[in-house]
């Protein structure tokens, strides 16, 4: 059954996005969705070196197989409201006029630019956040590449937190790691993290709107923040080498240790969550 809450979500144009809008649009009412255009794979390669390049490509291209195969080709809603917007608008006075009239209760952001005045402003405590991450472990950009390049696939996963003027900063509602099989790479992970996100995200906003959920505070001592200029071919080769010397079967022989040392906020009552849908 559908919930009542009323939504607003604030997204990217990908194929990603548009499934988490797809998806959200089955369990709560779905008041209407901002598509932000995002990167290209040109702007993360500009000036770099021909090989270079080659295996940006390559990465983004395996990332799209991916995402092809377990995400499908999910179509906007036919009749549902939606703003497309340039990349770095959603802060514009036009954006926030469109929102405001859809009436949310809450606002969702999925992969939008950081949003600040007057969103932040007028939604205060109502903004939720799904960052694909384990905050505070890995906040910012790339934060489930991160984690691989660095051999803790234990910090793959999503954090569910209110928006807060600093990036990943909020308190947060929820957390989920994704299900891993011995044979899963960069974007296997990073996709199930997301369709874990998504199973619970429905729950998590209906108990945290009618106060049944309480919040964490971050402890932002600890932990790193990467930016997009931050990701180059050099990282990826890193996470490609980790991969192929054994870094997934190597975590889940210690799973359990492993995720003890990065503990994680889950759902009050409820088991942790670790699913692929």
């Amino acid at each position: 059954m559908r919930s009542a809450l009323r939504v607003v979500l604030l997204t990217g144009d990908q194929r990603r996005h548009r499934h988490a809008a797809r998806r959200l649009s089955h369990s709560v009412r779905l008041a209407g969705v901002v598509s932000e255009a995002k990167f290209s794979v040109e702007q993360f390669i500009e000036g770099a070196r021909s090989e270079d390049q080659r295996v940006v490509q390559r990465h983004f291209q395996e990332r799209d197989r991916v995402e092809a195969e377990l995400l499908g080709d999910p179509r906007e809603r036919p009749g549902q409201a939606l703003l497309r917007i340039a990349h770095g608008r959603v802060n514009e006075a036009s954006v926030f006029e469109w929102v405001r009239r859809r009436r949310p209760e809450c606002l969702v952001l999925f992969g939008a630019s950081i949003v600040r005045a007057p969103l932040l402003a007028e939604f205060s405590g109502r903004i939720v956040n799904l960052h694909l991450g384990l905050s505070p472990y890995y906040r910012g950009s790339g934060t489930n590449f991160w984690p691989l390049v660095h051999r803790q696939p234990e910090c793959v996963g999503a954090t569910l937190h209110l928006a807060v003027e600093k990036v990943d900063a909020g308190p947060i509602l929820c957390q989920v790691r994704p299900a891993v099989r011995p044979s899963d790479g960069i974007h296997e992970l990073g996709t199930g993290a997301l369709l874990a996100a998504l199973e619970i995200l429905p729950n998590a906003l209906e108990r945290f709107a009618s106060g049944q959920l309480g919040l964490c505070p971050q402890d932002l001592q600890h932990g790193k923040v990467y930016r997009r200029k931050d990701f180059d071919a050099k990282a990826v080769r890193l996470a490609w080498k980790n991969l192929e010397t054994g870094m997934i079967p190597e975590y889940l022989a210690e799973k359990n240790d492993r995720d003890r040392r990065f503990p994680i906020v889950g759902l009050p009552d409820e088991p942790p969550m670790e699913t692929r849908t």
